[in-house]
């Protein structure tokens, strides 16, 4: 299987690279030229200390430009470790001290490597304006080198937010600049334009700009760049020969001549880390075509320099490498052994990892980069426990392969909110399955060939296997989902039997048995993106089986009941039509009647319409503890978490506000036991955005969030909203995800209000009880 991963590191790599080399290319001192030479062969930890350690020799001398320098080749280093934050932290003091001491050119090489930082880091907005900033200075100066150096760079930003005509653009000026400057600026401006022409499926374009920066890399004095050029020029012909369509086998060729010489290049300067690459990606090709026998000493050597270079980000690709290679020879176990190694060393890097693609530039979210070594593991131990005869070794592997799939889950969140909201709870919460008496908590795992399902009841688990893979399963969701939201079609009960044979029948004995009365789904992928209490057996819809709850993870929630003496309530809403960002938000008439039936039950805090603003929440919430915080008002979650958001009278709450209101009640240990989210919607198709919701209560810091998937007709949503608080309020033994249940089921035999469109839109998510 190809690692997404390994076909995006070379090109990052490369990029920043560049970068530090057009920074520093003359360092008079002694120490600046060792710092640089370490970093022009690879060693990039030891530059970081080098150039930091220069650093604080000049901050004690008081040596501006000195620092300047330093602070630029300690974000240069970084950069090349991946490891953004520390980059920008450095790159931001030089980039001060240069507007300070109105040094042009060190100003230039700062705005450039902070632009490079944060392309690739969860700040990609403020790229822009740096690159745009430099690129006027750099005109001033009318120097080529830089102005080529900032038109790549500016390229590769644009080509991370889908506009490639204007991306193809930046590169050809950087490229005609770079002419007159610099071979080794234009080798890696020609490998960035055959990666714009491939994304461009202009495949001969790619194959003739790829073969001309392969021939300028050849051209090249040994160095680290070289060797990367090289590598980056094979990653490229490996990816026209997969996506165009004549599959030419002489790319594979061209590939693999050019990993040998970046491997010599490698060999000849010392470069431990280059050197991993060339061989690792040598082996990857030899594993495509199942040839192990020469890929695997390869990848273990590969995997050996990665060690050497303390190079985790390269060591975790080997590894997986070596554990796919023992996996398809029937090695299991030891590819079980080699699939831990890669997640320890992903473990080391994944707060990097996530940052870096956490924005549009990564072109891929954490989970399509590395997802598949979660998976893959999960299935093997899987597989291990259908050979064992021993209770507990099964139990063993259920328990191992469940929990590698959650870790996942973890940092899935963690990826898409950029901060360790996660971290917070994790740290306090137990095993659900201890304390999920009467439910039965479903842990869903999609895998290439069927879906396993462990169910966890009364602390015992079980395997029930769907004989479906993940590609059917997700295009039968992706169905149900459209047609769930087509009020005037019952079209999706085709898909809602469907779904309910594969994931819910199988699991009837198990459910009798366990006389379980509530389902926690802890759904993957598409599956976030539907309500489970619209599947159907033919006869009945399952929420009128079980109560049902979902949750982003078993470790991502508190299962203690909502303590129902002294509800604090805060409602916010709209009711009025309103217009932000060109957008026409319209009116919601119903939310005074929600609001006010909520109040005459609750009591409690209203902030409506000109009332309902950041500011206003705010304060209510210090001054106040408020065990419900409810919100009427029109949302969205979308791919991106610094674009979801719920409308305000006078701005949009987006999740950092509503984190800042909320999580500090957790932290005095009096969290929020319901947030509620009435009138938000997320895209069908869009599993990240649904992922976002899924998350929402855990970024908040509230034990559980009750909220929509999409739009639900105002006056069907006041009716559902209105029961369901009247339910939780009148039975005071009664589970939230009961007093949906009850809600939705009075709507569903209902005949105005029985289309699952008007009902099935609400999840109870976190915290069940």
């Amino acid at each position: 299987m190809q690692s997404p991963r390994s076909r995006w590191v070379p090109r990052l790599l490369c990029c920043a690279l560049l970068c530090a080399s057009a920074a520093h290319s003359a360092t008079p001192a002694e120490s600046k030229r060792e710092a640089q030479a370490l970093a022009d062969r690879g060693s990039f930890e030891e530059a970081a200390v080098s150039w930091a350690r220069l650093a604080e020799g000049c901050r004690r001398a008081k040596e501006t430009d000195g620092l300047i320098d330093a602070l630029l080749g300690q974000g240069a280093a970084q950069q090349a470790l991946g490891r953004q934050r520390l980059a920008m932290t450095a790159l931001a003091e030089a980039v001060e001290l240069a507007r300070q001491s109105n040094d042009r050119r060190r100003l230039i090489s700062g705005l450039n490597l902070l632009g490079v930082a944060q392309t690739f880091s969860h700040a990609a907005e403020h790229a822009e304006e740096h690159f745009r900033e430099a690129a006027k200075l750099a005109q001033a100066e009318g120097e080529p080198g830089l102005q080529a150096t900032v038109a790549n760079n500016l390229g590769i930003l644009l080509a991370g937010q889908g506009k490639l005509d204007e991306a193809f653009a930046a590169h050809q000026k950087a490229a005609a600049w770079a002419a007159r400057a610099s071979p080794r600026l234009l080798t890696g401006i020609r490998c960035n334009l055959a990666d714009v022409a491939l994304r461009r499926h202009d495949f001969p374009s790619a194959t003739q700009l790829n073969r001309e920066a392969a021939q300028t890399a050849a051209g090249l004095e040994n160095s680290h760049a070289k060797a990367f050029a090289l590598a980056h020029c094979g990653q490229t012909w490996e990816l026209i020969f997969a996506q165009s369509p004549a599959h030419e086998q002489k790319l594979r060729a061209e590939a693999l001549n050019a990993y040998r010489q970046s491997a010599a290049v490698a060999e000849a300067i010392g470069d431990a880390r280059a050197l991993a690459y060339a061989l690792g990606y040598t082996g990857h090709l030899y594993e495509q075509e199942k040839k192990y026998a020469d890929a695997q000493p390869l990848t273990r050597r590969a995997a050996f320099l990665a060690q050497q270079a303390r190079a985790p980000e390269s060591l975790y690709l080997w590894e997986w490498q070596t554990a796919r290679m023992d996996a398809a020879q029937g090695r299991r176990e030891e590819a079980v052994a080699g699939y831990r190694r890669a997640l320890r060393s992903l473990g080391e890097i994944r707060n990097d990892l996530s940052a870096r693609l956490g924005n549009a530039n990564a072109r891929s979210s954490f989970r399509e980069a590395v997802g598949d070594v979660f998976f893959e593991l999960a299935d093997l131990l899987l597989q291990r426990a259908d050979g064992e005869r021993d209770e507990q070794a099964v139990t063993a592997a259920l328990v191992e392969a469940r929990d590698t799939c959650e870790t996942l889950k973890s940092v899935e969140l963690e990826d898409y909110f950029q901060d360790d909201c996660v971290s917070l709870l994790r740290a306090k919460t137990k095993a659900v399955e201890q304390l999920a008496e009467g439910a039965a908590v479903i842990y869903l795992i999609p895998l290439k060939e069927r879906t396993e399902i462990i169910v966890g009841t009364a602390g015992k688990l079980q395997r029930v296997k769907a004989a479906v893979g993940a590609a059917e399963l997700t295009a039968t969701v992706r169905a149900f989902r459209l047609h769930l939201e087509t009020r005037t079609t019952e079209e999706y009960r085709e898909e809602a039997e469907r779904l309910y044979g594969w994931l819910i029948r199988p699991l009837e004995p198990l459910l009798a048995a366990a006389k379980a009365d509530t389902l926690v789904f802890i759904p993957d992928g598409a599956l976030r993106t539907i309500p489970m209490a619209a599947l159907h057996d033919g006869k009945k819809f399952l929420v009128e089986k079980y109560a049902i709850a979902v949750t982003p993870g078993l470790t991502l929630m508190e299962a203690t009941p909502i303590q129902r003496t002294q509800v604090n309530l805060l409602t916010n809403g709209m009711t009025e039509a309103v217009q932000r960002d060109g957008v026409q938000y319209p009116a919601l008439p119903f939310v005074k009647e929600e609001i006010g039936g909520l109040q005459r039950v609750y009591g409690g805090t209203s902030l409506m319409n000109g009332d309902f603003r950041k500011d206003a929440m705010r304060d209510a919430v210090l001054k106040q503890h408020f065990s419900v915080v409810h919100i009427a008002s029109h949302g969205e979650f979308t791919a991106d978490a610094s674009k979801s958001f719920v409308l305000t009278f006078d701005d949009r709450l987006g999740l950092n506000d509503l984190e800042q209101i909320i999580r500090p009640a957790q932290l005095r240990d009096q969290p929020v036991e319901l947030l509620t989210l009435s009138a938000c919607q997320t895209a069908a198709g869009d599993d990240r955005a649904a992922l976002g919701l899924a998350g929402v209560a855990v970024k908040a810091g509230a034990r559980a969030a009750f909220a929509t998937l999409w739009y639900v007709n105002d006056e069907a949503s006041t009716t559902l909203v209105s029961d369901f608080y009247r339910e939780l309020h009148e039975d005071q033994n009664l589970s939230k995800a009961k007093a949906l249940q009850r809600a939705q089921i009075k709507l569903l035999t209902q005949p105005r209000t029985s289309h699952p469109c008007l009902w099935a839109a609400y999840l109870m998510i976190g915290n069940w009880l």
